[in-house]
């Protein structure tokens, strides 16, 4: 496929434009600063963001909306998702971006003097033909800060060995069709009635679609459309592209999720192996054998940046904190002393140093909030522990770290408001994006009605007025008799999912 077909296809059936967390400049600085460099701070005074296959702006605006100083400038082939992407940031009232409709390259080839802090290339690399692929690593560089970093998402072997069996039996199932709706039908139809006529239902080719089925299944028609069916679609291994970045004059930092590349993370006998191997680009490469891994989200910085592997703990200093874990107490079983708190994904970790304990208990009382490095240090009268506590939990995804106190309140006040952008978004359909960078989905009736009107002008008594014509309108959204009741739990849950601001 060329530039030209490429262009109809994101044309005719836009790419879904969603927020991407790991892309955001808050993480990015953290994880930037955790390896010894010294990023601009995202909340800086014109701190300046580049992001190229922008979309219509799903991950640029919000990014926007957190951080009022920066500048922001999106790049994409496809003039109607910048069309889109001009319409919301108007409705979010957002002047600090600025959308480019074109090829990024040709757009973005004469641009003398300018240099980005961070620059996202999220769903782009593997996506693009490859003359352009070839290109965009030395553009990258070209317009990075000296002390700048990139956010790169792309396609990997080994682990798109199998799921490229997967894309061309779909590819082939709708290649005549040239209505991209036809494609998509015809191609899941295809996966469908593979399984049950497969020869042998229990060998690791039917394991292998039917992992991929349940995943095919959870992506909206966009994402199918564009991930798996366009033709240009060129994995790599990792070696391969960090050998690209250091010929563009770029190298490794990190994934952007820590935990990726942790060997605490893996089990034993990955850890003895991971060890012994120095060198990042080899050890990169043997954690994707280890995990078969599919897709990447790597983060470069400029070539000759000393890059520091063991985090410090004077670089916390000025972060704050966020855990979701969770306090369960003792257990009978467990050791004297011993304290027991239950992680996101089901498990749970013990702990016996009560400095420790405690300061899990401040953060979870604080929950969803952040609590700074200082005040948390403070409270339990030990920095040292507080500091430790964070490199053992940060790169297993049980504490958040952000360089600045997010934008969100966990208390509604009299006037409560979402940002612009969340108020339009809402109009839009059921997904609206956090203070945190997250997509946010909200299926409840009464709080798809709610949220728009909280613009941070209308009073709780007007507030209650609409609730009333909520409940005269031909879907009773409210259960309960008690107006004031369901409005006050309705801005509560909406303040602990961080859609709410001062």
């Amino acid at each position: 496929m060329n530039d030209s077909a490429l262009h109809r296809s994101y044309q005719a059936t836009p790419y879904p434009s969603r927020p991407v967390p790991l892309s955001h400049p808050d993480h990015l600085y953290v994880v930037g600063r955790l390896h010894g460099l010294t990023p601009t701070k995202p909340d800086a005074a014109r701190v300046l963001v580049l992001e190229l296959g922008c979309g219509a702006g799903g991950n640029l605006l919000p990014m926007a909306a957190t951080l009022p100083a920066g500048r922001f400038t999106g790049v994409d082939l496809s003039e109607r998702q910048i069309e889109g992407a001009e319409t919301a940031a108007r409705a979010g009232a957002l002047d600090n971006v600025e959308f480019l409709a074109g090829d990024a390259l040709a757009l973005l080839k004469g641009q003398v003097g300018q240099s980005y802090d961070y620059i996202v290339l999220h769903g782009l690399y593997s996506w693009v033909p490859l003359d352009v692929q070839a290109a965009l690593l030395p553009l990258c560089r070209r317009l990075l800060a000296p002390n700048g970093m990139v956010y790169i998402s792309y396609n990997t072997y080994p682990g798109w060995h199998g799921r490229g069996l997967v894309r061309d039996l779909m590819q082939r199932a709708g290649a005549n069709m040239a209505e991209p709706a036809a494609r998509v039908l015809a191609a899941r139809q295809a996966l469908d009635n593979m399984i049950p006529a497969l020869a042998q239902a229990d060998d690791a080719y039917a394991k292998l679609l039917a992992e991929e089925s349940l995943r095919v299944a959870d992506l909206d028609d966009g994402f199918l459309l564009h991930d798996l069916l366009e033709a240009e679609n060129h994995p790599l291994y990792v070696d391969e592209f960090l050998a690209r970045a250091e010929g563009a004059g770029l190298q490794f930092l990190s994934e952007a999720n820590v935990a990726a590349s942790r060997e605490e993370n893996f089990s034993p006998a990955a850890r003895r192996q991971l060890a012994a191997i120095d060198d990042a680009v080899p050890r990169e490469q043997r954690i994707d054998f280890i995990l078969n891994r599919s897709f990447r989200q790597t983060l470069l910085c400029p070539a000759g940046t000393t890059v520091q592997r063991r985090i410090e703990p004077d670089w916390l200093a000025g972060m704050h904190m966020a855990s979701p874990l969770r306090p369960l107490g003792p257990d009978p079983n467990g050791a004297p002393g011993e304290a027991f708190f239950a992680t996101p994904d089901g498990g749970r970790i013990g702990m016996t140093a009560p400095n420790a304990i405690t300061a899990l208990n401040h953060l979870a009382l604080a929950w969803p909030d952040f609590m700074s490095f200082r005040d948390l240090s403070a409270m339990v009268g030990d920095g040292a522990m507080v500091a430790q506590l964070a490199i053992d939990l940060y790169p297993r995804n049980w504490l958040d770290l952000s360089p600045r106190r997010p934008p969100f309140t966990t208390t509604p006040g009299p006037r409560p408001k979402s940002t612009a952008l969340a108020r339009w978004q809402m109009r839009q359909g059921d997904r609206v994006t956090d203070q945190r960078h997250r997509s946010v989905t909200i299926t409840d009736g009464f709080t798809r009605q709610l949220l728009p009107l909280l613009d941070g002008l209308t009073d709780r008594g007007m507030l209650m007025a609409a609730i009333a014509a909520f409940e005269r309108g031909a879907d009773t959204l409210v259960a309960n008799d008690d107006s004031e009741a369901t409005l006050d739990a309705a801005l509560h849950q909406l303040a602990e999912r961080c859609l709410l601001v001062q």
